[in-house]
Parts: structure tokens; sequence; C-alpha cells
């Protein structure tokens, strides 16, 4: 992942460097997308992406994000809403975070929806590591955040920095799509939430036929 880290860097700034103003904000690279399942029935979707109109995203163009989101019927609208409402092409290639509302996988309906949103786009990407969250997601993307760095580069360096995590434990976007056809695992999800204005992880949801049956602390797991 940090191979990937440091091409996007480069390629940012040599953007920011040698592009016209128009030729940078006509992209986006959302680097953290957030979906969460509405209680009268939709989604709502979130994405954070380097804002590259900072005045500091030319010495770092990963310092910080811009964020967008919006309620829609069907997860296939969300890249096409976002790209009319802020007149950007959307590039979810660079993607390092997908963050589920807990209700996501409570419901089969939802998780139906999200993996075949996850199959037709075809410029996703799949190594995504999944989160879950419960009632944060609005405080996850959002400016009061104190972070150092993009939300999706943050949180990647938070799970890739546990050492003694065993290898291969972290889930991503193409081992969620695995286990909805094939259903023979049981997956640990990281729990993400906000203290002080920070993302933290606690504990791990217990997914078992892709719903949350348990949860297990941060010493349980880091045990195993």
């Amino acid at each position: 992942m940090k191979k990937c880290i440091c091409i996007l860097c480069a390629a940012l700034a040599l953007c920011l460097s040698g592009c016209e103003n128009h030729e940078v904000e006509s992209n986006a690279f959302p680097l953290a997308l957030g979906v969460a399942a509405e209680q009268d029935g939709g989604f709502h979707m979130y994405m954070a992406y380097p804002d590259l109109e900072d005045p500091d995203a030319a010495d770092d163009a990963l310092s910080g994000d811009a964020y967008w989101d919006e309620s829609l019927d069907d997860l296939s609208e969300g890249t096409d809403l976002m790209s009319k409402a802020s007149s950007r092409n959307v590039d979810m290639n660079h993607l390092k975070v997908l963050i589920l509302d807990g209700r996501m996988l409570d419901d089969g309906v939802n998780a139906e929806c999200l993996i075949r949103f996850f199959c037709e786009k075809k410029d996703m990407a799949w190594n995504a590591y999944v989160l879950l969250t419960d009632g944060e997601m609005e405080n996850l993307f959002s400016e009061e955040t104190q972070l150092n760095s993009c939300l999706g580069i943050y949180l990647e360096d938070l799970l890739e920095g546990w050492e003694n995590l065993k290898s291969g434990s972290l889930i991503t976007v193409g081992d969620l799509v695995s286990q909805y056809y094939n259903r023979n695992e049981t997956l640990l999800i990281p729990v993400v939430s906000i203290e002080e204005n920070r993302p933290v992880v606690e504990n791990f949801a217990v997914v078992s036929d892709l719903c949350v049956t348990g949860e297990q602390s941060m010493e349980e797991v880091l045990a195993r």
C-alpha cells in the first residue's frame, strides 16, 4: 500500500506544479468512502478526497481532505451525483478505506446493493480496507477531525500499524465480495469511532454470513 501512496502523492504533486488550475480542479481522488443505510430506505454516501485547492497542497497533496456527501436511492448514482455537484471527474482507483454503517450488513438487501455497486464499478479499488462504524459517519467525514493527513491515509496507516495483528487479518473489499458469494468464513472487521476529533479503533465486529454477530476487543484480536 505504501508504494501506491507514494505514486499517488507524486502524481498529485506533478499535477499541482504543472497543470492549470481548472485541470487540477476537474479531478477528485476519493481515498475514503462511507456508505450508510438510511432508516426510511435508501442510502447516504460520503467521500473524502485530497483537497487540491488548499494552499498547503503544493507542498503536501495528501495533507487534508475536501468532503462530499449525499442521500441517494441507488448506490450507483453516487459518483455521478458527486461529479455533477462538484464538476469533478471521480477516480476511485486510489480508494484506501471503505467505511460501512453496521446496518449495511444487517440487512440482506443493503448488502446485495453494496456488492453489486462494487462489482459494477470497474474503476473501484478492491484492495481497500473495510471498517464498520456505529452512528459516527458524519463525524468521520467532517472538517472537525484533527488529522495531519487525508482520512483514507490516516486510517490505512492506523490499520497497518498493528504489528501484532496476524498477517492477512485485515478485510478488504475483495474479501467482502468473496464472502458474499461463498459465506465460508467468519470475518473480524475493525470498528472505527471518534475520540477527541480523531478516528480510533478499540474493537472488532464479528461478521458471519455477512451479519454482525458479536464483538471482540482489540486485545482479544491481537492475541489470536
